[in-house]
């Protein structure tokens, strides 16, 4: 019994603290591409009808990467600018999925190379939430408190997680022909 309601109360934070933290690393690799590489998200951004260019591209990907920093290191509130972050790309996925728009990249790596889906949706739509309940408990992307293994451990979890979560996101739609391209 004691065991059930261990579960019960820790497994939806376990969970969101995982989720959480691929997220924030996968979008700091985000925000580097964007400043590194803006052309796709400005473009991406001139599809769908919304203010673009090189610099608002590259502001985007520096604020991505504060964001992603800010919520690894502090956890908490700082966590709420990763939440709307990924709100924000929820919603532009998923106009960009209902729409079709005729786009080969959402931009988010620098490269043409994630193509919106439905699945993109779900992974955006997966880490705001994630990141908004440990807004609301107080709570960080990474247990900064654990042993020093236990810690390494769990973010090399994190960037193993980031990494697959990028392959999932820009080839498995290739892949399976997902794409909203003409």
């Amino acid at each position: 019994m004691l065991v059930q309601g261990l579960t019960e109360s820790t497994l939806p934070w376990v969970l969101a603290e995982a989720v959480a933290a691929v997220a924030l690393v996968l979008l700091a690799a985000s925000g580097l591409s964007k400043t590194f590489e803006p052309d796709p998200t400005r473009g991406a951004m001139s599809a769908a009808g919304l203010p673009s260019s090189r610099f608002v591209a590259r502001v985007l990907g520096v604020g991505e990467m504060v964001a992603a920093v800010t919520g690894l290191a502090l956890g908490g509130a700082w966590l709420t600018f990763g939440a709307l972050l990924y709100l924000g790309f929820s919603l532009f996925t998923l106009a960009a999925v209902q729409k079709r728009l005729p786009i080969q990249s959402c931009g988010c790596f620098g490269r043409e190379d994630t193509p919106p889906t439905t699945l993109h949706v779900v992974f955006n739509t997966v880490s705001t939430i994630a990141l908004a309940y440990l807004v609301f408990t107080g709570a960080s992307a990474v247990p900064w408190a654990e042993p020093p293994l236990e810690l390494a451990l769990y973010l090399s979890f994190a960037m193993v997680g980031a990494y697959l979560a990028y392959l999932v996101l820009s080839q498995l739609p290739r892949t399976l022909k997902l794409t909203t391209e003409p």
